[in-house]
């Protein structure tokens, strides 16, 4: 082993000469989410076989609905008391014969299920993925019938069953009151614009070398330096002929009218040392590579740079040295920004892989038998589903970094020591705080997003549970009721407690759509705003179930117990879905008659949702100079400088393309600008491009962190977006695939 120096680089920044010459030959899960929502069934063409819903006058014996199926919801196409309504209520006549018959709209895994007040399954279909496919389910209507919902995606494709004179009463109880929202109004901030005119922002640094100079990572491959006030022309670092087509992808499921990506320039990190040795890091997606799997989407790589002289306008394209390179079988899960501890090693994290549930193509097999998959619990196998320790200063043998010997599976058999944490799906925002505890925020997929304080060998959990909650392969919007609370008492594990996050909130509260897509960001350290001290400050990319709209939210988590926090009262408040049963000797914190959003036994509303005694007190940042306080962006990362600023990184955009990309710095509420959302007109005068927006799951995934085949993933995007919102399974999403 030796320490890094001029002539230890030599061959290495051919690799990226090589990879950027490869053709990229990306896949494309079937949990994706095409750039533009598909036509909705027109009832005129069906005309003639329709009847209206609760016409029994008519001597048709068999009544028909016809629906369109995508992650946003269910779309009514006919007949024409539901058409053109999400989710619209069902009204039916007991006794009377329905043939419901719905199109795939977006290409992800769609079925139809009817249940009763209870939850108990009356009716199903199996799941259909193919695009344009329809799929018929015939039934005889009965009194116990309550709501009917697609399995994969039943936070956003769920509405309301009314049978004889059910309706009204229905229609009532809706009517009845505004639900709680499940974030309560936190402190009001104020916006200031550092930098514009960006695609989509991933990553921010300030490096603490006496000048306020701030460099921004943009997923096309740019990297902007911002000094005195002002965004260079252009890019301090350009690589995007080393990245992936992004949008662009192959094999049976590719859609070319498919724009969200979560690959691309995914992280910059600048070393302790740059003032005096030029170096800095950065994560981006390659094409596939000699190594790479066929049929496997792209390469994951961690890489050097250097600046000479470090305070130049330009670092050396020419420079580069390859680090790591992660093999991911699918496009989604790919995490972002890195960070150096005050130990002086780079922290990198990585996402499962990609695609829904963790058990897609490039998954492994793991200790949970319960559950198919995967990476999140492996640490024999790969390096996908967890945070990785390295030093980045020395060069050994066998890899161009050195292992720290305090890292938690250094000599232990079978297990890869680059490992400092694992359990993760998509860790989509990491940071130290002045304390030295490390945050990492987890896109979710189907139901939950979370944030954890990450310490050295712990395992975060997934795909055993997602959040504090029990997680199902089978039935990822329906969690079991037990699940194991510890990994096997065998090596690498030894018994070791799947640790539990201090942020978590639902895709859905009350009927509310909550976030899609968990994006993780720092502890507030600034006198600026002192009602912010100590909070820790992250996001969702947007609120928008059908991922369209920018309706991002910046959130904040106060410690139980700090000044900032309002006290033992409030976080244990169960009026706002508090829960008492969450704790390590009972595992799963929602039982089987419990839903995403609080309802249980047919709607009655329950306050365990999340466990909030448990959990930071959350609330939601109120902007000033928006309207109601809300955030007119999605909220793509966050950054902060060497006096404990943050700064929220943001577009306009659901996808990589336009110049809606901002990076904004978080002021007192009367130093902040009046933010709105451009109409139609002003975005054809400036000449952005007019897309719709979409995610992954599902994003985020389900990516809600999933373009998001959880249509709630992952989705940058969390948590994925795979088909969170996600991203979280989002980017991202959270989906969050």
């Amino acid at each position: 082993m030796r320490p890094v120096d001029d002539a230890s680089r030599g061959d290495m920044s051919k690799h990226s000469d090589d990879r950027a010459a490869s053709d990229p030959e990306p896949v494309v899960p079937n949990d994706r989410w095409p750039i533009t929502r598909r036509r909705i069934l027109q009832a005129s063409a069906v005309a003639g076989g329709l009847v209206a819903l609760g016409d029994t006058g008519l001597a048709q014996e068999t009544q028909t609905i016809e629906l369109g199926g995508e992650v946003s919801g269910w779309q009514g196409v006919a007949p024409s008391e539901i058409e053109g309504e999400t989710n619209p209520t069902l009204e039916l006549e007991a006794g009377t014969t329905y043939e419901v018959i719905w199109e795939n709209l977006d290409g992800l895994p769609h079925n139809f299920v009817i249940v009763d007040d209870e939850g108990t399954e009356l009716e199903r279909t199996d799941l259909l993925s193919e695009q344009g496919a329809t799929q018929t389910l015939e039934f005889e209507a009965s009194s116990e019938m309550a709501e009917y919902y697609c399995e994969p995606h039943s936070a956003t494709m769920r509405g309301e069953i009314s049978v004889g004179d059910e309706a009204e009463d229905t229609e009532e109880e809706t009517a009845g009151g505004e639900a709680t929202p499940f974030f309560e109004p936190g402190v009001e901030i104020g916006l200031q614009t550092v930098a514009d005119g960006m695609t989509a922002p991933t990553d921010f640094d300030a490096p603490s070398d006496g000048d306020e100079r701030y460099y921004i990572a943009d997923q096309p491959g740019q990297i902007w330096l911002v000094e005195g006030g002002e965004r260079q022309s252009e890019p301090f670092l350009d690589i995007s002929d080393r990245l992936v087509e992004l949008g662009t992808f192959a094999g049976e499921y590719a859609d070319p009218n498919q724009a969200y990506d979560e690959r691309g320039l995914l992280g910059i990190e600048f070393h302790p040392s740059f003032a005096e040795n030029g170096r800095f890091f950065v994560h981006y997606s390659a094409p596939p590579n000699d190594e790479t799997p066929e049929g496997w989407s792209h390469v994951e790589v961690v890489s050097e740079f250097r600046a000479d002289p470090p305070d130049s306008s330009q670092a050396d394209p020419d420079s580069e040295r390859v680090l790591m390179e992660f093999q991911k079988p699918q496009y989604n899960h790919d995490a972002g920004p890195m960070a150096f501890g005050p130990d002086g090693y780079l922290y990198v994290p990585m996402g499962d892989g990609g695609g829904a549930n963790d058990d897609m193509e490039g998954h492994v097999e793991d200790w949970y038998d319960e559950n198919a998959g995967g990476n999140g619990q492996d640490v024999s196998e790969n390096l996908l589903g967890g945070v990785h320790r390295i030093d980045v200063d020395w060069v050994c043998e066998d890899r161009p970094y050195a292992i720290p010997e305090d890292n938690p599976l250094v000599d232990v058999e079978d297990a890869l020591p680059e490992y400092y944490a694992w359990g993760l799906r998509n860790p989509f925002g990491i940071s130290f705080d002045s304390e030295g505890r490390l945050f990492v925020s987890d896109a979710g997929q189907n139901l939950y997003e979370e944030a954890n304080i990450v310490e050295a060998g712990g395992n975060y959990g997934w795909n055993v549970k997602e959040g504090t909650h029990c997680f199902s392969t089978e039935s990822p919007s329906d969690p079991p009721e037990d699940c194991p609370d510890t990994a096997p008492d065998e090596p690498p594990y030894n018994g070791q407690e799947l640790q539990d996050p201090i942020v978590e909130y639902p895709h859905v509260y009350q009927g509310q759509s909550v976030g899609i897509t968990i994006i993780g960001g720092h502890v507030y350290e600034s006198d600026l705003i002192p009602d912010l001290d100590g909070q820790y400050v992250f996001g969702d990319w947007t609120s928008d179930p059908a991922r369209e709209e920018p309706a991002g939210r910046i959130l904040a988590a106060a410690e139980p117990g700090s000044e900032t926090a309002a006290g033992d009262e409030a976080t244990t408040d169960t009026a706002n879905g508090a829960s008492d049963n969450a704790t390590n000797e009972e595992p799963n914190n929602t039982t089987s008659d419990e839903t995403a959003d609080g309802t249980e036994d047919g709607g009655e509303q329950t306050n365990e949702v999340v466990p909030r005694d448990e959990l930071w007190e959350m609330t939601e940042l109120q902007i000033a100079g928006t309207e109601g306080g809300s955030f007119p962006y999605f909220v793509r990362q966050f950054g902060q400088d060497d006096e404990g600023n943050v700064f929220v990184l943001a577009n306009r955009e659901g996808v990589p393309e336009g110049d809606t990309g901002v990076v904004m710095e978080f002021v007192p509420p009367e130093e902040g600008e009046e933010l709105s959302i451009p109409d139609a007109s002003e975005d054809d005068q400036t000449g952005t491009d007019e897309q719709e927006p979409t995610n992954e799951s599902t994003t985020n995934e389900s990516e809600t962190n999933e373009t998001l085949d959880d249509a709630q993933d992952d989705i940058i995007e969390g948590n994925e977006s795979d088909g969170n919102a996600s991203t979280n399974d989002s980017a991202l999403e959270n989906s969050s695939e």
